[in-house]
């Protein structure tokens, strides 16, 4: 079985990103969704490169953003089926990032969330099935926080699932929508 190591493929990628894009390097005048990135001490998060601001300007720039969204992706995945230690903590801006039109490649980006919705569901104890795949739920703390993420920004949720354009061109479906309201806690029991 082929293995990939995902921590180096990110490392890769966003410094593959900084070196073809060297202005992403420059901190000047972030977008508002970008608000208290700088403050993240995201070489401190497990497997995560210190070099996300970067990757998150580069969304911003529309001949980076593809390249940034690609960064992205190996960032925030830890597996095919898995999300990384990265991904609560870039969820916040994602949904900022997400919600706002003139943001490039917003609709790539709602798919990343939606992934990150999916993934961080918790596992059934009871359901053998969804234990194989995803694992117990304590030997994968990043669901929980990225679920505790996704609720702490529920406003954000809510203006996506508001966004008939984006949602249209998405092409989101029941279930889609179904698991961001769950990730965000947006249905009580």
């Amino acid at each position: 079985m082929c293995k990939v190591d995902h921590e180096a493929a990110a490392v890769a990628a966003t410094t593959a990103l900084a070196a073809a894009h060297p202005h992403l390097e420059q901190t000047t005048a972030p977008h508002p969704a970008l608000a208290g990135y700088e403050d993240v001490e995201w070489a401190s998060v497990t497997g995560c490169p210190a070099d996300v601001p970067v990757v998150l300007r580069g969304l911003l720039d529309p001949d980076a953003a593809e390249s940034a969204e690609r960064a992205l992706d190996w960032v925030v995945m830890s597996g095919p089926m898995s999300i990384s230690a990265a991904m609560p903590a870039v969820v916040p801006y994602l949904l900022r990032l997400t919600a706002d039109p003139s943001v490039p490649r917003r609709k790539e980006l709602l798919g990343i969330l939606l992934v990150a919705a999916a993934l961080s569901a918790p596992t059934d104890p009871g359901n053998a099935r969804h234990l194989a795949i995803g694992g117990r739920e304590q030997d994968h703390p990043e669901r929980a926080l990225c679920r505790a993420a996704f609720a702490a920004d529920a406003v954000w949720v809510r203006r996506l699932l508001a966004d008939e354009e984006l949602l249209a061109a998405a092409g989101l479906d029941a279930d889609d929508r179904e698991s961001l309201v769950e990730a965000a806690g947006l249905r009580h029991p």
